[in-house]
């Protein structure tokens, strides 16, 4: 059997559901705000505060727009989250480092009292106990920054590929304001 064959997801029921709820683990996957679309949109199409234009695709610059609008709220929340998660709370991060402070608290008071004198036996069962709560939760960390950074780099991907449309009908928007303004094409 093909390698391509053999990887195809989850085959039993209950890695179908544990695979099924992925996405609802961090929410980067999740369709984003009408609100938080709606100010990009007026951002980008340079809309006066006072005017507020509702984000649609009546034409194919604000289809472009409302395509550029929706990327940019999904490569601002990865880059949020890549960047938020290391200090949240309940994040695995956040674990490790407390069971690395407690372990290293544990050590320098056993070195301040013991005086040097090689550790015990208790000493090193509760450094092992502790190493085999750290090995897990640093793991889980690392997974949660590459899946982030994935993320990240999707919606990146997204967003230049929206800009580069966007610009695209931009320009042909308004690809006679060089004779306009009477610039010769060699000149910046």
């Amino acid at each position: 059997m093909s390698p391509q064959r053999r990887a195809t997801g989850p085959t039993t029921a209950e890695g179908k559901a544990v695979s099924s709820r992925n996405a609802l683990r961090h929410g980067l996957t999740a369709e984003p705000s009408a609100g938080s679309v709606a100010a990009w949109f007026n951002i980008i199409l340079d809309i006066p505060a006072g005017a507020f234009e509702e984000p649609s695709s009546s034409d194919p610059l604000r289809e472009a727009t409302l395509r550029l609008a929706v990327a940019e709220v999904r490569y601002h929340r990865a880059l949020h989250a890549l960047c938020a998660h290391a200090m949240a709370p309940k994040s695995a991060r956040q674990a490790a480092n407390k069971v690395h402070t407690e372990m290293r608290t544990a050590l320098d008071h056993r070195e301040a009292v013991s005086g040097g004198a090689p550790p015990d036996l208790a000493t090193l069962d509760y450094i092992d106990k502790m190493l085999e709560q750290l090995e897990p939760l640093a793991a889980e960390a690392e997974r949660d920054r590459r899946l982030q950074e994935r993320y990240l780099g999707e919606a990146r991907s997204e967003r230049r590929k929206a800009l580069r449309a966007w610009c695209e009908l931009n320009a042909l928007e308004h690809q006679n304001s060089r004779n306009e303004l009477k610039i010769p094409p060699n000149e910046h």
